[in-house]
Parts: C-alpha cells; structure tokens; sequence
C-alpha cells in the first residue's frame, strides 16, 4: 500500500517539477514495514510543460463542425459584409502571426512568436488591393469576462496599439442596426489615421 502510494506521488513530481524519483526496496531489518526509500536525482535545466495523461489509448477522432462562424459571428459578418464590403475586403479567424511578426530577439522568442501563431482577430478589415491590414475586429461575448479571456484580449489590444494596428471590441448583439457597423468601421479606422 505505502510503495503504490510512494509511486503516485514520484509521478506527480515528476510531472509537476521534473524530478526523477527512485523507489528502491528497503534494506532495514528494524522496519520491515517500510519496504521503499526514496532518492531524487537532480531536475532538468529547463522546466518543461507536463503532459496530462487524462485520455484514452484511443487514436483522435475529428469531425467537422457545422459552420466557419458560431450564430453571432454569422450576425455580424452578414451586416460587415452589407456595409463595408465596398471598400475592405473582410477576413476571419486571422492569425496575429499571419499579419503581425517580431521584430527583435528577445529571451524565450519561441515563447513570444507562439503568442502570435496561438491568437486570432475574430475579423479583419483589409484594403482592396494591397491587402493592407486596416481593422482588427474582436466580438466580445460573456466568455471574454473570464480570467484568461481577459489575459489574451489584454494582450491583443498591446500589440495593435504597438504596431499600429486600429482593434474594434464589440459587444455581441443579436441584431445591429442598419448602419451602425459601416458608421463605427469609418469612425475606428478614421481614429487610426489621426492618430
């Protein structure tokens, strides 16, 4: 019972910390109810993620999903598309990394490019032509109200303001009145040149 309990918590430190844990039988005549010691060797020099082992042994299944957008993405594409489709050509689910790069060589660079490649505008405003990125939309639900929603919307509204990028966050709504997207895409990219 102790070397099953001793084995689970070597596993968990090993996951947690890096730590290898050695269980050898014990050599004790006076407490031969203490079967394990316990030894650690050194950790690692560099702390890596652990992996859960939470899954089955079952290879991955994939399937498609119904739609490109959820029901109010759809909403507001439909009204982008009415009102601004003129004059930007509109993309979705953007990458940071596809429009956005780094520009020196920081520490942990992998760490900083990740952040990039990890992260997506919900919309992205373009000119015609050039395909100059113009506008990032972000549709903030009840979602974005989460502790690591707001760490990441934090973190795209500091590299737009860096690069120069314009970010509109809107709340979702189920309908928008006529107008109104086509009115605050030219008051937001308007805000970017004068600035």
């Amino acid at each position: 019972m102790l070397e099953r309990f001793l084995r689970f918590i070597s596993g968990i430190l090993s996951r947690l910390f890096g730590l290898k844990v050695v269980i050898t039988p014990s050599t004790h005549a006076e407490s031969p109810s203490l079967p394990v010691t316990v030894g650690t060797t050194t950790a690692p020099s560099t702390i890596t993620e652990p992996e859960l082992e939470i899954g089955s042994a079952e290879p991955p299944k994939y399937k498609q999903k119904e739609s490109l957008f959820t029901y109010r993405e759809r909403v507001l594409f439909k009204a982008l598309m009415e009102e601004v489709d003129d004059r930007y050509q509109i993309f979705a689910k953007v990458r940071l990394g596809d429009i956005l790069w780094l520009a020196n060589e920081p520490e942990n660079r992998k760490f900083h490019n990740n952040q990039l490649h990890c992260k997506h505008f919900d919309f992205l405003l373009c000119e015609k032509g050039s395909y100059r990125p113009r506008l990032a939309i972000e549709l903030d639900d009840s979602s974005h109200d989460k502790y690591d929603h707001q760490a990441r919307d934090e973190f795209k509204e500091r590299v737009c303001k860096e690069t120069g990028l314009r970010l509109w966050r809107l709340r979702v709504q189920q309908a928008y009145p006529k107008g109104y997207v086509g009115e605050q895409v030219r008051s937001k990219i308007q805000e970017k040149a004068a600035n």
